[in-house]
Order: C-alpha cells, then sequence, then structure tokens
C-alpha cells in the first residue's frame, strides 16, 4: 500500500450552506484513500469545537489524526467562502490559527522518512513556524519520495522566497489556469503560454519531473521533459459544484506518477475524475464505479 502524507492547513469552510471540512491537503489525502492508498493528514486544529468537528470528518473519511496536532493556545482554522452572481467564489481565511503553528518533532522526521509521497501548498507557508515545519519535513523524505507541490495562490500569502522554496523541492507541480500568469510573471515571462511557463521551471528546478496546467472544463496539459501530454477535458451532464475538484485531480496524478502509468493516461483520468466529482452534489464526493474501474485499467491504481 502506498502511504500519501499530505501537510499543510486543514479547516473548517463556512459555507451559506453548510460547514465542511476544508484544506486542500486533506482533500488530496482523502481521494487518494479512495483509490487504496493510505492517506496521512499533516496539521494542526485548536481545542475547540471546530477542531473536535475536524477530527469527527477524519475519523468519518477514514483517514488517521495522529499527525494532526492539537493546540490549546490557537484555534481552529475557518475560511468564510462567498460566491457572487456568477458563482465565482472568494475567500477569507482567518488569520494565525491552528495551522500556521504545526509542530515539528520526531514524531514527523520519522513519518517523513517512510512515506511515498507527500503534498503541500504555498498556503501552508503563510506563518513562520508552519513553513519551516513543511521544509524540515520534505528535507527529509528520502530520495524516492514524490514531492507535490500543488500551489493554491491566495495573495498575501506567498512571496519570491516561498515560491522559489517551494519550487525547489518539488517533483511535481500543478498550476491552475488562474495562477499561470502569476508564475509567468514571477519568472519574468509574462504574457508566455503553459508550455513556455512550464519549460522555463523544468530548466531551472532540476528536481522537477512533470509540471500539470489545470484549465477547468477545457482539461490540461501535462508536461515531463521530452513531451506535453493535453487532454481536452470532459463535460459533466450536470454541473452540481466545483468544491472537491482539485484535489481529485491532484489524487490521480500522484498515483498515477508513483504507479509508473503512462502519462497520457494520467492526464485523461485525471480529468474523468474531476468531471465526476463536480457532477455531484456536495463536498469530497467518491469516485464512481466507472472512475474507479478507468483507474484501474489505467494501472493508475
Amino acid at each position: 500500500m502506498l502511504h500519501i502524507a499530505a501537510i499543510g492547513e486543514i479547516f473548517l469552510d463556512l459555507l451559506p450552506t453548510g460547514v465542511r471540512l476544508g484544506g486542500a491537503p486533506a482533500g488530496v489525502a482523502w481521494y487518494c484513500a479512495e483509490m487504496g492508498a493510505q492517506g496521512l493528514v499533516v496539521s494542526a486544529i485548536g481545542n475547540d469545537q471546530h477542531g473536535w468537528r475536524v477530527q469527527r470528518e477524519l475519523q468519518e473519511r477514514h483517514l488517521p489524526a495522529d499527525y494532526v496536532a492539537q493546540l490549546d493556545e490557537q484555534s481552529t482554522g475557518e475560511a468564510r467562502i462567498h460566491y457572487d452572481e456568477n458563482g465565482k467564489s472568494s475567500y477569507h481565511f482567518l488569520d494565525d490559527v491552528a495551522w500556521d503553528h504545526i509542530p515539528y518533532g520526531a514524531m514527523l522526521e520519522g513519518l517523513a522518512a517512510g512515506i511515498d509521497a507527500v503534498v503541500y501548498t504555498t498556503m501552508s507557508q503563510r506563518a513562520e513556524e508552519s513553513r519551516q515545519t513543511v521544509y524540515s519535513f520534505l528535507d527529509k523524505t528520502a530520495a524516492h519520495t514524490l514531492r507535490f507541490l500543488d500551489l493554491h495562490l491566495f495573495a498575501p500569502y506567498y512571496n519570491d522566497e516561498i515560491l522559489d522554496q517551494s519550487f525547489r523541492r518539488a517533483s511535481v507541480v500543478k498550476i491552475s489556469q488562474s495562477e499561470l500568469p502569476v508564475i509567468a510573471q514571477w519568472l519574468n515571462i509574462s504574457g508566455a503560454s503553459a508550455e513556455e511557463t512550464a519549460r522555463m521551471l523544468l530548466g531551472r528546478y532540476t528536481g522537477l519531473r512533470f509540471v500539470a496546467c489545470t484549465r477547468g472544463e477545457n482539461g490540461s496539459i501535462l508536461f515531463d521533459r521530452v513531451r506535453a501530454y493535453e487532454c481536452g477535458g470532459f463535460y459533466a451532464d450536470q454541473f452540481m459544484n466545483s468544491y472537491g475538484c482539485s484535489e481529485a485531480f491532484s489524487a490521480v496524478l500522484c498515483l498515477g506518477i508513483l504507479n509508473g502509468a503512462d502519462p497520457s493516461l494520467i492526464n485523461e483520468e485525471a480529468n474523468r475524475a474531476a468531471c465526476c466529482v463536480c457532477s455531484e452534489p456536495g463536498a469530497l464526493v467518491p469516485f464512481s464505479d466507472e472512475v474507479l474501474d478507468n483507474l484501474q485499467k489505467a494501472r493508475i491504481i
């Protein structure tokens, strides 16, 4: 069984329609578990009602909370999400909460040495203590460990140094269509195409193996050091919500690369899985039997 650690932000999303578990790392860990891997969440919560809710959610999703520290001094994170008339979302995150203070120690050091992959974001590095924990954790992983950077750029929670240190440690990077211009500008190639941006990243950071550029309903392009693999995407019969789509895509990409699947099939099935998620109501919905069958046929799981 593959062991996938997801380190960083965990909080409750406070929506007009209700409360749900939030934070990209936990979502990716859960979708990895949906595909038969062991998902492990590394984060911190407060000793409060929100924290107890997070613990229950993790337990219900069969995600161990052994590496989620409970802190008395900080409250559990929360995010308030608002939608405009066009359905576009905006987020407001509480500052200086538990996941900004993820402690590092022997327990995490031991975990880092034995995992197959680790997923992390730039968002998780907005505060110094958690930033250093993320770097220490990544630096203790084995040479073969897949280090998956799922950007999640939210201003003002990143800067040049965070971007450089994050890319420097990554073996796979996922960049969304909205994040691409930000990265191109940071690389001093404003207006560059997805391929030009990906090729510059692959050239600058020698540890990078893959760069995935996602384009929502228009699919994605997966770049390695030789080729580009493009998928035009899939269209849901009925679009319900986009929550969990990014995490589903990342999880499929992560396991596909770990299992040595064909990159073209990995990209295709990651899009198919994301489409499945957005066509169902609710948060972090399970994959359909059809998606799981396709993942098996593609040797992703």
